[in-house]
């Protein structure tokens, strides 16, 4: 029986001997590594600033913090997501509005935002599900229209597209993850990018203890900030991870492209849809199938067979913490809940094998 897991981070000799480089430095914690890749992913997203944290969750801290809201604001989140995404605007004293889902690509609609504004909304936070841009195009001309600051969530995106547009360039400020299943991998580890000199500022203050500036030798206090810093033991595996992302995205996208032939034709689930002027990362291969019943004993039948699979990801309106939030309780959120239920995510890394898809793709079929 094979061991096929849901992800594996690509690591090799060249990750090694950057860690080695670190080590042999002496200085572990956050200095002139993590400085060196802020640059190099600035650079490669093309924001003018990129600012790293020790996780995804706590750049999504620092974005929504820096936005300095109230407790009388709201934010509009998309209901289908990482808890995660509505914890950071929780965490900035604000309140979460969770709106429903497009049932094609998971990610938030914006006719559910319109729906959902109101005199208190102030952000929107939509996510870059799975490595598919959401619909920055119309979401940021809503934002434009009434005012509204953008955080984009884009943990699973990075090097994804939107009308030739890479995320974390559309909004205010952008965060992505680093985390093992994440395309760039460093363990854990985040990043807070941004064009907007005042927002980027507020984010370095705030992941430093709140420390503005140094005065002589002693540091100056101004806010009650956090330690959120990346160790440089990090920052330079994702370095080198940097420098191939271009080829583990292009390898993704084979990947995706063989489950899509050999699940194209298989009768009971269906393949993800990707909408037009995006390039998906796949940083999940996510596919739907009939029911709640269905995808459950659909992953304890590949477990068995030792293959790893997955549920997509949370409906938050269902989750105990979210259910009194916001306007969940008379919200309509009928897709996202829906897709809750019926969402699979398959195993998907660099390195996987043809011979390990096909197992998979097997095993999945014949459970069906």
């Amino acid at each position: 029986m094979k061991k096929i897991p849901l992800a594996r981070p690509s690591l090799g000799d060249e990750e090694l001997a950057a860690v080695k480089r670190v080590f042999e430095s002496g200085m572990l914690s956050e200095h002139s590594v993590t400085k060196e890749f802020e640059a190099a992913f600035a650079e490669y997203v093309g924001a003018k600033h990129a600012i790293a944290s020790s996780s995804c969750s706590t750049a999504l801290d620092l974005a929504l913090l820096s936005l300095e809201l109230s407790p009388r604001d709201e934010v509009i989140v998309p209901d289908f997501t990482f808890p995660a995404t509505a914890n950071s605007v929780l965490h900035a004293g604000a309140g979460v509005v969770l709106v429903d889902i497009e049932a094609r690509t998971f990610n938030i609609d914006p006719r559910e935002i319109e729906k959902n504004l109101s005199k208190r909304t102030k952000a929107i936070v939509p996510v870059h599900l799975f490595g598919q841009c959401a619909n920055m195009k119309v979401i940021t001309e809503i934002a434009e229209k009434h005012g509204l600051f953008v955080v984009e969530d884009a943990a699973c995106a990075i090097g994804a597209t939107h009308h030739g547009k890479k995320a974390g360039t559309f909004g205010d400020i952008a965060c992505f993850s680093f985390h093992p299943r994440k395309t760039l991998a460093v363990g854990e580890g985040g990043m807070v990018v941004t064009n907007d000199d005042e927002l980027a500022e507020k984010v370095r203050v705030m992941k430093n203890h709140g420390i503005a500036k140094m005065v002589g030798n002693r540091a100056c206090f101004v806010k009650p900030g956090y330690n959120f810093r990346l160790n440089d033991v990090a920052s330079a595996i994702g370095l080198e991870q940097l420098k191939k992302v271009k080829a583990f995205l292009k390898e993704r996208a084979k990947l995706a492209g063989k489950y899509d032939d050999a699940l194209g034709d298989v009768r009971g689930v269906e393949t993800p849809f990707v909408a037009k002027d995006n390039n998906h990362t796949y940083q999940t291969y996510c596919v739907t199938v009939e029911s709640e019943k269905v995808r459950d004993r659909l992953i304890e039948g590949l477990a068995v067979k030792g293959v790893e699979t997955q549920i997509g990801t949370y409906t938050l309106s269902l989750q105990p913490v979210y259910a009194e939030t916001g306007k969940n309780g008379k919200a309509k959120l009928s897709v996202s809940e829906k897709t809750f239920r019926s969402t699979l995510a398959l195993p998907m890394y660099n390195g996987l094998s043809e011979e390990e898809q096909e197992y998979v793709c097997e095993n999945l079929a014949a459970l069906l």
